[in-house]
Protein backbone atom coordinates (compact mmCIF):
# COMPACT_ATOMS: atom_id res chain seq x y z
CA UNK A 1 0.00 0.00 0.00
CA UNK A 2 1.42 3.33 -0.96
CA UNK A 3 2.49 5.60 1.59
CA UNK A 4 -1.17 7.62 3.00
CA UNK A 5 -0.23 11.50 3.29
CA UNK A 6 -3.63 12.15 4.66
CA UNK A 7 -3.36 9.72 7.37
CA UNK A 8 -0.12 11.32 8.59
CA UNK A 9 -1.51 14.31 8.64
CA UNK A 10 -3.68 12.66 10.58
CA UNK A 11 -1.65 11.68 13.03
CA UNK A 12 -0.46 15.13 12.98
CA UNK A 13 -4.20 16.45 13.91
CA UNK A 14 -4.40 14.20 16.67
CA UNK A 15 -1.13 14.65 18.25
CA UNK A 16 -1.52 18.40 18.22
CA UNK A 17 -4.88 18.14 19.92
CA UNK A 18 -3.43 16.05 22.44
CA UNK A 19 -0.14 17.94 23.27
CA UNK A 20 -1.92 21.30 23.78
CA UNK A 21 -4.72 19.51 25.39
CA UNK A 22 -2.37 18.26 28.42
CA UNK A 23 -0.45 21.80 28.20
CA UNK A 24 -3.35 23.91 28.07
CA UNK A 25 -1.77 26.91 27.08
CA UNK A 26 -3.92 30.27 27.86
CA UNK A 27 -3.83 31.25 24.20
CA UNK A 28 -5.46 28.10 22.61
CA UNK A 29 -8.09 25.69 24.43
CA UNK A 30 -9.01 22.88 23.18
CA UNK A 31 -10.90 21.15 25.86
CA UNK A 32 -11.90 18.40 24.35
CA UNK A 33 -8.13 17.49 22.76
CA UNK A 34 -8.26 14.31 24.83
CA UNK A 35 -10.18 12.76 21.63
CA UNK A 36 -7.26 12.81 19.63
CA UNK A 37 -6.02 9.66 20.94
CA UNK A 38 -9.82 7.90 19.48
CA UNK A 39 -8.47 9.05 16.04
CA UNK A 40 -4.95 7.25 16.68
CA UNK A 41 -7.30 4.02 17.33
CA UNK A 42 -9.14 4.65 14.18
CA UNK A 43 -5.77 4.83 12.07
CA UNK A 44 -4.27 2.05 13.78
CA UNK A 45 -6.88 -0.08 13.27
CA UNK A 46 -6.96 0.97 9.32
CA UNK A 47 -3.07 0.13 8.80
CA UNK A 48 -3.20 -3.04 11.14
CA UNK A 49 -6.12 -4.30 9.02
CA UNK A 50 -4.47 -3.97 5.94
CA UNK A 51 -1.49 -5.33 6.88
CA UNK A 52 -3.18 -8.23 8.28
CA UNK A 53 -5.67 -8.79 5.50
CA UNK A 54 -2.86 -8.53 2.84
CA UNK A 55 -1.35 -11.18 4.11
CA UNK A 56 -3.45 -13.51 4.56
CA UNK A 57 -4.80 -13.01 0.71
CA UNK A 58 -1.08 -13.85 0.19
CA UNK A 59 -1.20 -16.98 1.95
CA UNK A 60 2.31 -15.71 3.60
CA UNK A 61 1.32 -13.80 7.31
CA UNK A 62 3.07 -14.51 10.00
CA UNK A 63 1.64 -13.65 13.31
CA UNK A 64 5.34 -13.75 15.28
CA UNK A 65 6.67 -11.59 12.36
CA UNK A 66 3.56 -9.19 12.72
CA UNK A 67 4.37 -8.63 16.52
CA UNK A 68 7.79 -8.51 15.95
CA UNK A 69 7.31 -5.72 13.38
CA UNK A 70 5.01 -4.10 15.37
CA UNK A 71 7.30 -4.10 18.53
CA UNK A 72 10.17 -2.94 16.68
CA UNK A 73 8.41 0.55 16.45
CA UNK A 74 6.53 0.35 19.83
CA UNK A 75 8.93 -0.45 22.16
CA UNK A 76 12.59 0.97 21.66
CA UNK A 77 11.35 4.46 21.83
CA UNK A 78 9.39 3.68 25.09
CA UNK A 79 11.72 2.10 26.57
CA UNK A 80 14.54 5.11 25.92
CA UNK A 81 11.78 7.30 28.02
CA UNK A 82 11.42 4.63 30.52
CA UNK A 83 15.24 4.17 31.15
CA UNK A 84 15.07 8.30 31.06
CA UNK A 85 12.62 8.69 33.58
CA UNK A 86 14.72 5.67 35.99
CA UNK A 87 17.54 7.83 35.80
CA UNK A 88 15.99 11.19 37.02
CA UNK A 89 13.94 9.73 39.28
CA UNK A 90 17.02 7.93 41.37
CA UNK A 91 18.10 11.95 41.52
CA UNK A 92 15.30 13.73 42.11
CA UNK A 93 12.52 11.62 43.69
CA UNK A 94 11.49 10.15 46.72
CA UNK A 95 11.70 6.84 47.75
CA UNK A 96 7.71 6.29 47.75
CA UNK A 97 7.82 7.96 44.39
CA UNK A 98 10.38 6.17 42.72
CA UNK A 99 8.41 2.93 43.85
CA UNK A 100 5.65 4.24 42.27
CA UNK A 101 7.68 5.21 39.09
CA UNK A 102 9.17 1.31 38.93
CA UNK A 103 5.68 -0.22 38.77
CA UNK A 104 3.94 2.03 36.79
CA UNK A 105 7.31 1.50 34.41
CA UNK A 106 6.71 -2.53 34.93
CA UNK A 107 3.05 -1.68 33.73
CA UNK A 108 4.25 0.29 30.72
CA UNK A 109 6.74 -2.34 29.65
CA UNK A 110 4.08 -5.19 30.06
CA UNK A 111 1.41 -3.21 27.99
CA UNK A 112 -0.65 -3.68 30.85
CA UNK A 113 -0.92 0.13 32.43
CA UNK A 114 -4.28 0.86 31.20
CA UNK A 115 -5.28 -1.86 33.27
CA UNK A 116 -3.38 -0.04 36.82
CA UNK A 117 -4.70 3.10 36.04
CA UNK A 118 -8.29 1.79 35.26
CA UNK A 119 -7.65 0.48 39.19
CA UNK A 120 -6.36 3.55 40.61
CA UNK A 121 -8.45 6.58 39.53
CA UNK A 122 -9.89 8.45 36.40
CA UNK A 123 -7.88 10.08 33.79
CA UNK A 124 -9.29 13.67 34.38
CA UNK A 125 -8.67 13.05 38.04
CA UNK A 126 -6.13 15.41 40.02
CA UNK A 127 -3.88 13.08 41.23
CA UNK A 128 -3.50 12.04 37.33
CA UNK A 129 -0.61 14.78 36.67
CA UNK A 130 1.46 12.99 39.26
CA UNK A 131 1.73 9.75 37.17
CA UNK A 132 4.51 10.23 34.74
CA UNK A 133 3.52 7.09 32.31
CA UNK A 134 -0.65 7.86 32.23
CA UNK A 135 -0.64 8.55 28.65
CA UNK A 136 0.86 5.01 27.99
CA UNK A 137 -2.93 3.85 28.55
CA UNK A 138 -3.28 3.97 24.90
CA UNK A 139 -0.31 2.24 23.85
CA UNK A 140 -1.33 -0.67 26.21
CA UNK A 141 -5.05 -0.60 24.37
CA UNK A 142 -3.56 -0.81 21.21
CA UNK A 143 -0.97 -3.18 22.09
CA UNK A 144 -3.44 -5.49 23.60
CA UNK A 145 -5.84 -5.17 19.91
CA UNK A 146 -2.39 -6.20 17.71
CA UNK A 147 -1.85 -9.49 19.97
CA UNK A 148 -5.99 -10.30 20.06
CA UNK A 149 -6.97 -8.82 16.45
CA UNK A 150 -4.18 -11.15 14.13
CA UNK A 151 -4.90 -14.25 16.02
CA UNK A 152 -8.81 -14.08 15.36
CA UNK A 153 -8.25 -12.93 11.82
CA UNK A 154 -6.10 -16.20 11.16
CA UNK A 155 -8.73 -18.53 13.09
CA UNK A 156 -11.70 -17.20 11.49
CA UNK A 157 -9.78 -17.61 7.98
CA UNK A 158 -9.62 -21.35 8.60
CA UNK A 159 -13.17 -21.39 8.69
CA UNK A 160 -14.97 -18.68 6.66
CA UNK A 161 -14.37 -17.07 3.35
CA UNK A 162 -13.34 -13.93 3.26
CA UNK A 163 -16.55 -11.93 3.12
CA UNK A 164 -17.97 -13.50 5.51
CA UNK A 165 -15.47 -12.39 8.04
CA UNK A 166 -15.45 -9.12 7.03
CA UNK A 167 -19.38 -9.24 7.81
CA UNK A 168 -18.32 -11.01 11.00
CA UNK A 169 -16.29 -7.81 11.28
CA UNK A 170 -19.14 -5.74 10.88
CA UNK A 171 -20.98 -7.67 13.69
CA UNK A 172 -17.98 -7.33 16.10
CA UNK A 173 -17.71 -3.85 15.36
CA UNK A 174 -21.65 -2.69 15.98
CA UNK A 175 -21.54 -4.92 19.37
CA UNK A 176 -18.38 -3.19 20.71
CA UNK A 177 -20.12 0.48 19.93
CA UNK A 178 -23.44 -0.88 22.14
CA UNK A 179 -21.21 -2.24 24.63
CA UNK A 180 -19.05 0.86 24.84
CA UNK A 181 -22.86 2.76 24.83
CA UNK A 182 -23.49 0.29 28.32
CA UNK A 183 -20.63 0.48 29.95
CA UNK A 184 -19.82 4.47 29.90
CA UNK A 185 -22.98 4.70 31.79
CA UNK A 186 -22.23 1.85 34.16
CA UNK A 187 -18.55 2.19 34.99
CA UNK A 188 -17.33 5.61 33.24
CA UNK A 189 -13.51 4.23 33.79
CA UNK A 190 -13.45 1.17 32.81
CA UNK A 191 -14.77 2.84 29.11
CA UNK A 192 -11.98 4.90 28.95
CA UNK A 193 -8.80 2.60 29.65
CA UNK A 194 -10.36 -0.87 28.71
CA UNK A 195 -9.81 -2.69 25.77
CA UNK A 196 -13.63 -4.19 25.00
CA UNK A 197 -15.14 -0.44 25.30
CA UNK A 198 -12.08 1.11 22.83
CA UNK A 199 -11.90 -2.24 20.33
CA UNK A 200 -14.58 -0.74 18.53
CA UNK A 201 -12.65 2.57 17.63
CA UNK A 202 -9.99 0.38 16.09
CA UNK A 203 -12.41 -2.08 14.56
CA UNK A 204 -13.73 0.51 12.53
CA UNK A 205 -10.77 1.83 10.70
CA UNK A 206 -10.53 -1.72 9.91
CA UNK A 207 -13.87 -1.70 8.43
CA UNK A 208 -12.77 1.60 6.22
CA UNK A 209 -9.61 -0.86 4.66
CA UNK A 210 -12.55 -3.36 4.26
CA UNK A 211 -15.03 -1.83 2.51
CA UNK A 212 -13.84 1.33 0.25
CA UNK A 213 -15.76 3.66 -1.22
CA UNK A 214 -14.92 4.77 -4.64
CA UNK A 215 -15.33 8.84 -4.81
CA UNK A 216 -14.58 11.11 -7.52
CA UNK A 217 -12.56 14.11 -6.79
CA UNK A 218 -15.44 16.61 -5.41
CA UNK A 219 -16.86 14.13 -3.35
CA UNK A 220 -13.49 13.06 -1.42
CA UNK A 221 -13.11 17.07 -0.85
CA UNK A 222 -16.03 16.94 0.70
CA UNK A 223 -16.01 14.00 2.47
CA UNK A 224 -12.78 14.66 3.98
CA UNK A 225 -13.85 17.94 5.27
CA UNK A 226 -16.87 16.40 6.52
CA UNK A 227 -14.48 14.78 8.59
CA UNK A 228 -11.87 17.45 9.54
CA UNK A 229 -14.91 19.38 10.42
CA UNK A 230 -16.60 16.39 12.95
CA UNK A 231 -12.89 16.45 15.00
CA UNK A 232 -12.55 19.61 15.12
CA UNK A 233 -15.88 19.66 16.41
CA UNK A 234 -15.07 16.65 19.11
CA UNK A 235 -11.59 19.11 19.97
CA UNK A 236 -13.49 22.45 20.76
CA UNK A 237 -16.89 21.32 22.29
CA UNK A 238 -16.60 18.16 24.12
CA UNK A 239 -15.06 18.40 28.33
CA UNK A 240 -13.80 16.57 30.91
CA UNK A 241 -17.38 16.88 32.16
CA UNK A 242 -18.58 14.56 29.22
CA UNK A 243 -19.28 10.77 29.42
CA UNK A 244 -16.25 9.63 27.19
CA UNK A 245 -16.12 7.68 24.73
CA UNK A 246 -19.90 6.70 25.10
CA UNK A 247 -22.14 7.86 22.14
CA UNK A 248 -19.57 11.45 21.36
CA UNK A 249 -16.92 9.40 20.67
CA UNK A 250 -18.44 8.81 17.42
CA UNK A 251 -17.82 12.28 16.45
CA UNK A 252 -13.88 12.13 16.34
CA UNK A 253 -14.28 7.96 15.59
CA UNK A 254 -16.19 9.14 12.30
CA UNK A 255 -14.35 11.52 11.59
CA UNK A 256 -11.44 9.92 11.31
CA UNK A 257 -13.19 7.32 9.23
CA UNK A 258 -14.10 9.62 6.59
CA UNK A 259 -11.15 10.69 6.02
CA UNK A 260 -9.74 7.38 5.64
CA UNK A 261 -12.43 6.46 2.83
CA UNK A 262 -11.92 9.70 1.50
CA UNK A 263 -8.78 9.00 0.29
CA UNK A 264 -7.57 12.31 -1.41
CA UNK A 265 -3.97 12.46 -2.75
CA UNK A 266 -3.57 16.04 -2.46
CA UNK A 267 -4.87 17.92 0.40
CA UNK A 268 -3.79 20.73 2.90
CA UNK A 269 -3.04 17.22 4.82
CA UNK A 270 0.64 17.53 2.62
CA UNK A 271 1.76 20.56 4.05
CA UNK A 272 5.07 19.87 5.27
CA UNK A 273 4.55 21.00 9.17
CA UNK A 274 1.58 18.39 9.14
CA UNK A 275 3.63 15.57 7.94
CA UNK A 276 6.68 15.98 9.80
CA UNK A 277 4.32 16.02 12.94
CA UNK A 278 2.68 13.09 11.60
CA UNK A 279 5.62 11.39 11.14
CA UNK A 280 7.00 12.35 14.48
CA UNK A 281 3.76 12.06 16.08
CA UNK A 282 4.35 8.65 18.16
CA UNK A 283 7.65 9.98 19.87
CA UNK A 284 6.06 13.33 20.66
CA UNK A 285 3.03 11.53 22.01
CA UNK A 286 5.76 9.44 24.25
CA UNK A 287 7.77 12.87 25.72
CA UNK A 288 5.63 15.10 25.54
CA UNK A 289 3.36 13.82 28.96
CA UNK A 290 6.35 13.30 30.83
CA UNK A 291 7.15 17.24 30.24
CA UNK A 292 3.99 18.02 31.00
CA UNK A 293 4.57 16.11 34.88
CA UNK A 294 7.27 18.10 34.77
CA UNK A 295 5.68 21.72 34.75
CA UNK A 296 3.24 20.61 37.51
CA UNK A 297 5.66 18.65 39.43
CA UNK A 298 7.97 21.87 40.06
CA UNK A 299 5.09 24.50 39.51
CA UNK A 300 6.81 26.36 36.60
CA UNK A 301 4.93 28.93 35.27
CA UNK A 302 4.00 29.39 32.02
CA UNK A 303 6.14 26.17 30.96
CA UNK A 304 4.26 25.61 28.04
CA UNK A 305 6.41 27.86 26.10
CA UNK A 306 9.35 26.04 27.63
CA UNK A 307 7.50 22.19 27.11
CA UNK A 308 5.66 22.31 23.51
CA UNK A 309 8.88 23.08 21.83
CA UNK A 310 11.11 20.35 23.52
CA UNK A 311 8.33 17.76 23.35
CA UNK A 312 8.74 18.62 19.30
CA UNK A 313 12.46 18.37 19.74
CA UNK A 314 12.32 15.46 21.67
CA UNK A 315 10.09 14.04 19.57
CA UNK A 316 12.32 14.31 16.44
CA UNK A 317 15.44 12.94 18.01
CA UNK A 318 13.22 10.38 19.30
CA UNK A 319 12.05 9.40 16.44
CA UNK A 320 15.32 10.14 14.18
CA UNK A 321 18.04 8.14 16.74
CA UNK A 322 15.51 5.48 17.57
CA UNK A 323 12.27 4.83 15.89
CA UNK A 324 13.89 5.08 12.75
CA UNK A 325 16.24 2.38 13.51
CA UNK A 326 14.58 -0.84 12.93
CA UNK A 327 15.96 -4.33 13.45
CA UNK A 328 15.54 -7.24 10.52
CA UNK A 329 13.41 -10.24 11.76
CA UNK A 330 15.67 -11.78 9.11
CA UNK A 331 18.83 -11.03 10.07
CA UNK A 332 18.37 -11.30 14.09
CA UNK A 333 16.34 -14.90 14.83
CA UNK A 334 12.84 -13.72 16.58
CA UNK A 335 13.11 -16.40 19.58
CA UNK A 336 16.44 -14.65 19.88
CA UNK A 337 15.35 -11.32 19.91
CA UNK A 338 12.75 -12.29 22.44
CA UNK A 339 14.82 -13.62 24.41
CA UNK A 340 17.22 -11.17 24.90
CA UNK A 341 15.15 -7.95 24.85
CA UNK A 342 12.68 -8.63 27.90
CA UNK A 343 15.04 -9.57 30.53
CA UNK A 344 17.06 -6.60 29.80
CA UNK A 345 14.66 -3.93 30.88
CA UNK A 346 13.28 -6.21 33.37
CA UNK A 347 16.80 -5.83 34.63
CA UNK A 348 16.36 -2.21 34.48
CA UNK A 349 13.45 -1.94 36.02
CA UNK A 350 13.08 -4.18 39.01
CA UNK A 351 17.02 -4.21 39.50
CA UNK A 352 16.83 -0.16 39.76
CA UNK A 353 14.17 -0.06 41.79
CA UNK A 354 15.66 -2.89 44.39
CA UNK A 355 19.32 -1.46 44.34
CA UNK A 356 17.56 2.15 45.03
CA UNK A 357 15.41 0.48 48.54
CA UNK A 358 18.83 -1.39 49.08
CA UNK A 359 20.76 1.63 49.50
CA UNK A 360 17.87 3.49 51.12
CA UNK A 361 18.37 0.94 54.12
CA UNK A 362 21.88 1.10 54.05
CA UNK A 363 21.87 4.94 54.49
CA UNK A 364 19.26 4.80 57.07
CA UNK A 365 21.57 2.54 58.95
CA UNK A 366 24.71 5.08 58.61
CA UNK A 367 22.55 7.81 60.21
CA UNK A 368 21.04 5.96 63.03
CA UNK A 369 24.23 4.19 63.67
CA UNK A 370 25.75 5.42 67.18
CA UNK A 371 29.11 4.75 68.15
CA UNK A 372 30.05 2.87 71.62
Amino acid sequence: MRFRTDINGLRALAVIAVVLFHFNPPWVRIPGGFAGVDVFFVISGFLMTSIIFRGLENNNFSIIKFYISRANRIIPPLMAMCCVLLILGWFYLTPVDYRILGKHIAGSSGFISNIFYFKESGYFDAGSHEKWLLHTWSLSVEWQFYIIYPVVLVVLKKVFSFNSIKKILVIITGCGFVFNLYISYQNPTYAYFLLPARGWEMMLGGLAYLYPIQLNENNKKYCQWLGVLLIIAAYSTMGEQDMWPGYLALMPVEGAFLIIIANRHHSFFDHPILQRLGTWSYSIYLWHWPLVVIGYYLSIPYFEFVGLPISILLGYLSYRYIENRKVSTKSVSIPRQIITSIPLWLIIVVGGALLRWYLNIMVSLLIDFQPV
